[in-house]
């Protein structure tokens, strides 16, 4: 078994809230060394150190509603090696950074010299015994979990926990091997309303690292159990750092369900544990990637929190973020953005909850998303990020162009322009107008929520944005976001509500319209296109034609379709690849709705 020392934070006068603390967790995107022993890069380095400030920045505000940050965490390997620790170090003695206050932390590789002037530096505690320096050899290299602490006296200490075990690229090496610790800290400490708190944190691969046939999280509940045997003590936080490229690999979600069940050691209960799962980012910016990130906080199937349908920047996890149905029975924080970000929040401990109506909370609070590097995109705005928000930008960062399978138009270059400026503006439109516009494009996504959006959702998308492209070559400028239509645009000296709706058919395309008309003040534009992207054969009357009784008029609102003009997309598109120029498209639209 692995050594377990616990550490009593009254001595510290750390006293953490009973019902409700802010936590802030960083998730930067790592570039490290090629081989080991595996570092920041020299280039990223600079950002890296960059990371830090803006995370500990994030922390002193405690934006998450909390009186202050009692948890900052930062993942494996993203505490770039003394001067990362120097900078964590200088923030934390700061007279503005609070006491009663911890800091968790990964660095990135360490080398035996540098690890024994950490080790001998003034407030640093190193299990010398099981992790002695004479046991680490000169060709080996240290990856390091630090816990540091602000005592209520201003008093700043740290303990080092040498990673346990390596995880495949740490071992599949051609240098230097990565050195074992074999011991972990616990801390204690008191809470608000006088009972006790536990926590620990290990280091990634730990989590699941087999220690003489046992699992590290287990030993350290067995040396757990020991200490209180007969009694019991209740585990409050057990954190993982990681830098893991799949985060929900089967393996890594089966401990979860072994780890809260309680007929394993017992004593030591967890049904109000708040297990957290800190990784680095899979981009360098916010965006969809199918690698790291899945920072998430999951707690037992006992707990009493209610679970929001789609809330604002964390989902229920599930297969839809999880590719894995592992974890259903538990409440899964997961928060949806895995590039990099800082995530920011309000954890409500499970053990504050009262039964009843009066009791029913969410697991956390003022879940807000912050930038790194200075990032400006929406889906980092310093505040909560709505799921369709988040959907919406994901999409159009993979959207492709109109010009990419039609790259011998002679307008190809050109409606790249203007799908920049329409993919631009869209990211700008509010969150209601999102869940309004992709209602709209697509009808079989009325009954559902953001986190169900599908292939019919990113198909509608894509007839969307690329029907805005062909108009916006001919009829600039556009107005996207434009409720209850997708954009306005003005069409001989009339504005135009443009609806872009991709049904089974055409005729459904119509029936859902209906439902989206504004009010019977303007034209409307239908551009509808069916499974196939066949042609549209039948058209409404056009308010072009100079002779039209209805130009000028108001809609008669008795008849939804009055004054309505319809375009196939097929026809619009055979425009896009046929037309010279922007005016010919102009003139070939104008020639369509008039016939």
């Amino acid at each position: 078994m692995i050594h377990v020392e616990t550490v009593d934070l009254r001595q510290l006068d750390i006293i953490l809230p009973s019902h409700r603390v802010g936590m802030v967790i960083a998730q930067p995107y790592l570039l490290l060394t090629d081989v080991e022993p595996y570092k920041c890069t020299a280039q990223s380095k600079p950002h890296q150190l960059e990371v830090l400030t803006d995370t500990l920045s994030v922390a002193r505000a405690a934006r998450h509603g909390a009186p202050k940050t009692h948890f900052t965490v930062f993942p494996e390997y993203s505490i770039p090696g003394l001067d990362g620790i120097a900078l964590v170090e200088t923030a934390l003695r700061a007279d503005d950074w609070p006491t009663g206050t911890i800091i968790i932390g990964g660095t990135d590789a360490l080398s035996k010299s540098d690890f024994v002037s950490l080790a001998g530096e003034p407030g640093t505690h190193l299990d010398t015994i099981h992790n002695g320096l004479n046991r680490v050899g000169q060709n080996e290299w240290i990856n390091c979990g630090i816990t540091w602490v602000k005592g209520t006296d201003e008093t700043v200490e740290r303990w080092l926990q040498p990673k346990l075990r390596p995880a495949g690229p740490e071992r599949d090496v051609q240098y230097q091997d990565m050195f074992c610790g074999n011991s972990v800290f616990t801390f204690k400490g008191l809470l608000d309303n006088g009972t006790l708190y536990h926590f620990c944190s290990l280091v990634c691969f730990d989590w699941i690292a087999a220690l003489h046939h046992q699992n590290a999280w287990h030993d350290v509940l067995e040396a757990m159990q020991k200490q209180v045997a007969p009694g019991e003590l209740s585990l409050s936080w057990f954190f993982v750092i990681q830098c893991n490229e799949k985060p929900s690999h089967d393996t890594f979600l089966t401990e979860v369900r072994s780890f809260f069940d309680q007929t394993v050691v017992p004593n030591v209960r967890r049904d109000r544990t708040c297990l957290v799962f800190a990784n680095a980012a899979g981009k360098t910016g916010p965006g969809r990637t199918d690698q790291y990130g899945s920072t998430s906080l999951i707690f037992s199937r006992q707990t009493q929190f209610v679970e929001p349908t789609c809330p604002s920047t964390f989902s229920n996890g599930g297969p839809r973020f999880r590719s894995s149905t592992l974890l259903s029975a538990y409440r899964d924080i997961f928060f949806r953005e895995r590039g990099a970000c800082i995530h920011s929040f309000a954890q409500i401990n499970p053990g504050s909850l009262i039964a009843g109506a009066a009791g029913r909370e969410y697991a956390v609070e003022k879940a807000f998303e912050f930038p790194l590097l200075g990032a400006n995109d929406p889906r980092v705005p310093s505040a909560s990020v709505p799921a369709c928000v988040k959907w919406l930008n994901d999409e159009l960062d993979q959207l492709p162009r109109i010009s990419e399978s039609n790259r011998t138009a002679a307008l190809a270059t050109q409606s790249d322009v203007v799908h920049q400026q329409m993919v631009t503006d869209l990211r700008a439109i509010l969150p209601q107008s999102i869940s309004n516009t992709v209602k709209l494009a697509a009808p079989g996504s009325i009954d559902k929520n953001p986190d169900e959006w599908d292939r019919t959702e990113v198909e509608a998308l894509e007839h969307l944005v690329h029907t805005l492209d062909i108009i916006g070559l001919g009829f600039a400028p556009l107005t996207v976001g434009a409720d209850p239509a997708h954009a306005t645009v003005l069409m001989n000296n009339q504005t135009v509500d443009l609806l872009a709706i991709r049904a089974a058919s055409h005729e459904d395309c119509i029936k859902h319209s209906k439902g989206f008309l504004p009010l019977p003040r303007r034209q409307v534009l239908l551009i509808s296109r069916d499974r196939d992207n066949n042609p549209w054969r039948q058209r409404f009357g056009s308010f072009l034609q100079p002779e039209s009784p209805q130009l000028g008029k108001e809609r008669n609102i008795t008849d939804t379709t009055s004054g309505s003009l319809h375009l196939g997309y097929r026809k619009l598109l055979d425009i896009f690849q046929q037309s010279p120029t922007a005016e010919a498209v102009q003139g070939a639209i104008n020639d369509e709705l008039r016939a």
